[in-house]
């Protein structure tokens, strides 16, 4: 006779393999009932900018459990990180690329987005960056973008401790040339100048 399992008194990675080694509905469920709260929790946090921009919430809020399953097939406990901050972080991403795959949001910030652009500034004081939402925007799209060296670059530039780091230091740090750290500043410019432009993604850099 099968012995029944209390999945409730399972770990996350015990569910986790279950779905992954036979793709358990029951610990499916369980992960569901332990984790949606974060998720609901992250898309609050979003919900007035989404909901500014034409973005129906409850609409993402739809995709909670595929992002909850997804989490799980992806999950590393190796990684040395919980389920809980993973699958947060998941839905996290999950919000900012719907944000960033309507096109109101385009035409809600591209005035004040290409005026920054065209002076080549992204200024800490300005309202776009002192918005976190805002900010992670931005950097959600750089993160899209193969060359990883980009981030970087636009962190040291312009959220250091010590802001407008040098192009030499941010060089050194990245151990490339200076010019090759300008270059790539530069082309990301116009990326994201094209971007506000243009309906998809194009990583083109």
């Amino acid at each position: 006779m099968k012995k029944l399992v209390d999945y409730q008194y399972l770990s996350d990675v015990d569910l986790i393999k279950n779905i992954k080694c036979d793709n358990c509905n029951h610990s499916m469920k369980e992960l569901e009932d332990r984790h949606s709260g974060i998720c609901y929790s992250m898309i609050k946090k979003y919900y007035n900018t989404m909901s500014s921009i034409g973005l129906d919430p409850n609409e993402v809020a739809k995709e909670k459990d595929y992002i909850i399953y997804k989490s799980a097939l992806n999950f590393n406990p190796e990684k040395n990180i919980k389920f809980s901050t993973w699958v947060g972080n998941q839905m996290r991403f999950h919000c900012l690329n719907s944000m960033n795959k309507n096109d109101n949001i385009v035409s809600m910030e591209s005035n004040t987005i290409k005026n920054v652009i065209e002076k080549k500034q992204f200024e800490v004081n300005d309202h776009i960056f002192s918005n976190k939402e805002k900010t992670e925007f931005i950097f959600n799209l750089l993160k899209q973008l193969k060359d990883k060296r980009i981030e970087k670059i636009f962190k040291l530039r312009y959220f250091s401790e010590r802001k407008n780091m040098s192009w030499s230091k941010i060089g050194k740090r990245l151990n490339i040339s200076t010019q090759t750290v300008i270059n790539i500043h530069n082309r990301t410019i116009r990326f994201l100048k094209n971007k506000l432009e243009s309906e998809n993604l194009q990583d083109t850099i």
